[in-house]
């Protein structure tokens, strides 16, 4: 839903200067989707061979573990899409597109570590919460923006 309404808000701003900047947003938010579908299956796959005693739970959790932290390439790709195209057609402030971009960097800097930060514990692993924990403040401020938003209206100021 987010998604689509964020390609719904910035379209026709974006149709006009000839860039597609939501589209690659949205293309973030359904690779995210696909690779968060992917951790659940994991876990429920762990949670069906721990009691079985088959030893494949280690393997699992790796792959688990591997996949969730690859889970942010994907989200930064959306923070990047929907990012630019708020800035772009003025439905962001610029102040809320640069801590997209900012937390866009932190998740992107935390997946391509994705080896070291699995291996050990350290400020590494510190990359990829703080870049979600951004995340989550741009996600209910671009939400509380396309409520306010005005159907058919153009989003630049």
């Amino acid at each position: 839903m987010f998604g689509a309404g964020a390609v719904r808000v910035l379209w026709q701003g974006e149709g006009e200067r000839g860039s597609a900047w939501a589209l690659v947003g949205f293309a973030g938010l359904l690779l995210q989707n696909a690779a968060f579908a992917g951790v659940i299956a994991l876990r429920l796959a762990l949670a069906s061979t721990a009691a079985d005693g088959v030893g494949a739970d280690t393997g699992l959790w790796a792959l688990h573990d591997a996949l969730f932290t690859l889970n942010g390439t994907f989200l930064a790709l959306a923070l990047v899409g929907l990012s630019v195209g708020g800035l772009r057609t003025g439905l962001v402030r610029p102040w809320h597109g640069r801590w997209g971009l900012v937390s866009a960097a932190l998740m992107l800097g935390s997946a391509v570590l994705t080896p070291w930060v699995m291996d050990r514990l350290g400020p590494l692993e510190h990359l990829g919460l703080a870049g979600w924990l951004m995340w989550v403040v741009w996600i209910v401020v671009y939400g509380i923006v396309l409520l306010r938003a005005e159907p058919g209206r153009p989003t630049g100021r």
